[in-house]
């Protein structure tokens, strides 16, 4: 385990905190713990923003104050991490970043987030045939474990796309979540209107996607062929503007599918934006 993840992790989201916010998970997500169907917990005092359904007369009355009820899911949520594995992710980003560091530092930095959220918290991910899951739980143990399986399973064969991850998530949990899923452009080919639609039932769901280094430009190298893209495709300009236009209608045919079941949706190309794009992807899910 390269604990140098877990030292710039904790870095990372510290400076970050001190410049932007106190805690990047504060105020909650604003879809799946709609309603008052959840277990009541205890009272507050009311403030600003409280929905005056909550407000508890009876009690109010008794002491003087405006007290509202609160939920236990106003203050715990339950996060699953999906994380996009195999050989591919030791790639590199079109930034020319090493996918596997810019994946390991997303997932961690979400791990990291809902631990110090105090929020319990899982990975779901391919490993080799089948599927590896960890309980959903809390902890400095229990998130740099989920560190530690996430950067072992990148490099090594898996035999399930993350299409098939998430549709193992839409028919097998039943909790209501909050899913971040990290991919790569390649695996945003297997996540369809049918999954999306399964998944957002009861679920809050944003992807983080790690870009893709093009096949045209200087030193290609394909990860699965072992070998360096022909000159004529590097360096071939009507190529590399094709492939350009490609891809930006992928990403853009991409974001109005996720846009159509309020799936946030980030891209990060560099490690030095990581967090950055985290930050970005809440803030606009909170804000709807």
């Amino acid at each position: 385990m390269d604990y140098d993840y877990l030292s710039r992790i904790r870095a990372n989201l510290t400076l970050y905190s001190k410049k932007k916010t106190s805690n990047l998970l504060d105020g909650g997500f604003r879809s799946i713990f709609r309603g008052r169907s959840l277990d009541f917990d205890d009272l507050r005092e009311y403030s600003f923003g409280d929905n005056v359904r909550d407000i508890d007369w009876k009690s109010s009355s008794k002491t003087g104050k405006t007290l509202v009820r609160r939920y236990i899911a106003e203050r715990k949520h339950n996060i699953l991490l999906v994380g996009d594995s195999g050989i591919k992710m030791v790639a590199d980003t079109a930034e020319g970043d090493a996918k596997e560091k810019v994946s390991v530092l997303t997932l961690g930095s979400l791990a990291y987030l809902a631990n110090r959220h105090g929020d319990d918290y899982a990975l779901l991910m391919n490993r080799g045939a089948g599927i590896d899951f960890s309980f959903f739980k809390a902890g400095e143990v229990h998130f740099e474990r989920i560190v530690r399986r996430y950067e072992t399973s990148i490099g090594k064969p898996v035999k399930k796309d993350i299409g098939k991850l998430l549709d193992y998530v839409a028919d097998h949990f039943r909790r209501r979540m909050v899913i971040f899923v990290v991919t790569d452009m390649e695996g945003v080919s297997h996540i369809n209107d049918k999954i999306l639609k399964k998944l957002t039932v009861q679920s809050d769901v944003m992807m983080l996607i790690v870009s893709d280094a093009y096949l045209t430009g200087e030193n290609a190298y394909d990860i699965e062929k072992k070998d360096y893209e022909p000159d004529f495709i590097q360096q071939s300009k009507r190529l590399a503007k094709l492939e350009r236009q490609e891809r930006r209608q992928r990403e853009e045919e991409f974001r109005q599918l996720c846009k159509r079941y309020d799936v946030g949706v980030k891209i990060i190309g560099k490690e030095d934006e990581v967090v950055e794009r985290i930050a970005e992807l809440m803030e606009e899910q909170r804000r709807g």
